[in-house]
């Protein structure tokens, strides 16, 4: 078999044949069907933060891969210092590649010109391409095929009294308030994202979270997502509101016919009518005439997402070095600021427990 080259590229420099490629991959192989592995969402992140890069990989001058990657400055790029594309926002990590394909990290870092990549959110399923991690961590998807209706029928038969207590506490909601309002996507999202975003970042504050969205840069890269309406990356920003109430919102983003939930908040004075359970349910309940068939709810499973959950798989996360000081240096230093950060996290959940969402 030929070996592997490269070019390393930004993401705009790709062509059309490239990017069909690209799509193409994605939708031949199940597990990479995620926006966070798209290149709408490369390109978004290279508007915003600026050194991302894409590494086309290529095998006797037959495109078979792409693997995109940041740094995070200018002195990481000098050293060969990556991290995952987007960042802490980013749902899914990971190469996209014929099923055909295995090579070692230490290779995919060679052919990226990189010399240590610190990562999280890496799908199991990249282990096929000879990718791994370590510390593996849940995550839950909610699938849905036939339609929002069948899904609560088989709900019900499972879990008779979860289904019954939606429904109470979405009569209660109403009883109280008024009838629902709900918007699956807001044509126009500037002011609604921004309310979203500041409802989001006082409940970091309210719970002890660290807030992902602190930067000005982070903010402006979600408002860069929410004009996006690529196939592969389709930003959907939905609204719940009964009568006038503001219950609960939610920005995600669709590839296909799967919904990631990525950044949902709800009004926290609606809480005894379980505000995050009803934005789930009216996005099933309006699935079939807006082309949702799975919602990917991420890492985690706490008790809200698996009340919801039809299918479970794990990420890993870790680091990859070649050979040599820099890769060491770089994953000393990251040790240790995980040992800083798991004491902190820590203590934020003694102070005061995190909303689930």
């Amino acid at each position: 078999m030929s070996a592997l080259h490269s070019k390393i590229l930004r993401p705009h420099e790709l062509d059309s044949r490239d990017i069909a490629i690209w799509r193409q991959l994605q939708r031949q192989v199940p597990h990479l069907g995620t926006p966070f592995l798209s290149h709408a969402f490369a390109v978004a992140a290279s508007r915003v933060f600026g050194n991302v890069f894409v590494s086309k990989l290529q095998r006797a001058g037959r495109t078979i891969g792409f693997f995109t990657f940041q740094y995070r400055s200018a002195l990481h790029r000098a050293l060969g210092i990556g991290e995952r594309l987007g960042g802490e926002l980013s749902d899914y990590f990971g190469l996209v590649a014929e099923q055909e394909l295995s090579l070692s990290a230490a290779e995919l870092l060679r052919l990226s010109g990189l010399n240590t990549l610190y990562f999280t959110h890496l799908d199991e399923n990249q282990q096929n391409f000879g990718l791994s991690g370590e510390q593996p961590e849940p995550g839950l998807k909610i699938e849905f095929p036939n339609g929002g209706p069948a899904f609560w029928t088989a709900r019900r038969q499972m879990d008779k009294k979860f289904t019954a207590d939606t429904e109470r506490r979405e009569r209660k909601l109403v009883q109280a308030h008024g009838p629902l309002d709900f918007v699956f996507r807001h044509e126009q999202p500037a002011i609604a994202l921004a309310a979203l975003i500041e409802a989001k970042r006082a409940q970091y504050h309210r719970t002890g979270v660290h807030d992902s969205l602190s930067s000005a840069r982070g903010r402006k890269f979600l408002a860069e997502l929410a004009q996006c309406d690529d196939p592969d990356c389709h930003a959907t920003l939905s609204t719940l509101h009964a009568g006038k109430q503001w219950v609960g919102s939610h920005f995600g983003l669709m590839f296909g016919e799967t919904l990631h939930y990525w950044f949902p908040v709800y009004n926290p004075e609606m809480k005894s009518y379980a505000p995050g359970r009803l934005v789930i349910k009216a996005i099933i309940d309006a699935a079939g005439e807006n082309g949702v068939r799975m919602i990917d709810r991420g890492s985690g499973d706490s008790v809200a997402k698996q009340d919801f959950a039809t299918a479970r798989h794990h990420f890993l996360r870790g680091v990859w070095m070649r050979p040599g000081p820099i890769g060491l240096l770089y994953r000393a230093r990251l040790s240790a600021g995980w040992r800083l950060r798991n004491i902190n996290t820590v203590a934020g959940r003694i102070r005061k427990p995190e909303e689930q969402t």
